[in-house]
């Protein structure tokens, strides 16, 4: 079969950065998927590292692997970028450390073409479960609540995965309709961390068919070097400060459930990312400390502040 003769039904982006060490691993579980029509845009973002010759080898290999370069933006830069480059009736969004079962594209166009899906999620796992950093964290989906073969509104489904806390914005979990995020304009916020937060969000508010498959196609790796695992800093709260101004913009044009949504949503996210930033230096809490009041005070508990504030001085007492 050539593995280029057919248009691509989905387009795999996965935005690259130095990481030569796990790059082959991810890009083979792509290369092997049973659904082959399929593209492959790696999008090399100023790697310092063997990353892209890794990727330039296996595109020899491989007529479907495209390697793009760009000078080093950040994640969100180079996924706009692949969305821009991307000719396929879906996308899915991989990491380039990660892997993703063999099955996993060809089940998911499947069933977003059985129900004319805006876009389908599913579960993951964590691939190095020996990591302290994967203990706390839950990609089990709605907690028995959500449904296969069953299409749900976007709300209704980001509402129950709230309800049960096991909503997570990872845009890998999920296989998107092209036409769906074209037509309104999606794409990830450029120059921040915690970019999904806002991306996902607002594909679930804004999505009317959305469907769920109960297996865990996506394979987590944790790092110590990772977004997700170094010490919180200021760069991680301007990130959540930037999602919430986002999302409270589109609230305003909003009125009932979305509305409501967007609070709750933003009521957890800002009390997590507050209850983190204690470990910040105490010029940087004041900081957050005003922005919560002056912008935030709704969502944020006064609790979550205390900790803000206290936790560090507290901890120094015998």
């Amino acid at each position: 079969m050539n593995l280029i003769s057919q248009p691509p039904k989905v387009s795999i982006i996965i935005p690259m950065y130095n990481t030569a060490e796990y790059v082959r691993e991810a890009l083979t579980s792509i290369m092997e998927q049973t659904l082959k029509e399929i593209e492959i845009l790696v999008v090399n973002d100023g790697s310092t590292d063997q990353s892209a010759d890794i990727v330039r080898e296996l595109s020899e290999k491989d007529p479907r692997v495209q390697l793009i370069h760009q000078e080093n933006q950040g994640q969100s830069v180079a996924r706009n970028y692949g969305i821009s480059r991307a000719t396929g009736a879906y996308l899915y969004f991989m990491d380039s450390d990660d892997v993703l079962d063999r099955e996993a594209l060809s089940a998911c166009y499947a069933c977003c073409e059985k129900d004319a899906l805006d876009f389908v999620f599913f579960n993951a796992e964590i691939l190095n479960k020996d990591s302290e950093f994967s203990k706390a964290l839950n990609y089990e989906r709605g907690q028995g609540s959500i449904h296969e073969n069953q299409v749900y509104p976007g709300e209704e489904v980001f509402e129950l995965q709230l309800r049960s806390g096991s909503y997570s914005a990872s845009p890998c979990l999920s296989l998107v309709r092209t036409t769906f995020l074209t037509r309104n304009h999606f794409r990830f916020y450029p120059g921040i961390i915690h970019e999904d937060e806002l991306f996902t969000t607002l594909l679930y508010l804004r999505a009317r068919r959305v469907g769920f498959l109960n297996r865990s196609f996506f394979k987590r790796r944790f790092r110590s070097d990772s977004v997700m695992t170094r010490t919180f800093s200021k760069r991680n709260i301007e990130g959540y400060f930037t999602v919430a101004d986002q999302l409270l913009e589109v609230r305003r044009s909003q009125s009932g459930r979305v509305r409501q949504l967007i609070d709750t949503f933003l009521s957890r996210t800002l009390n997590a990312a507050v209850w983190e930033a204690w470990v910040m230096p105490f010029g940087d809490r004041m900081y957050v400390l005003k922005k919560c009041l002056t912008s935030y005070r709704k969502y944020v508990s006064a609790r979550t502040l205390a900790v803000l504030v206290y936790k560090p001085i507290k901890s120094a007492l015998p």
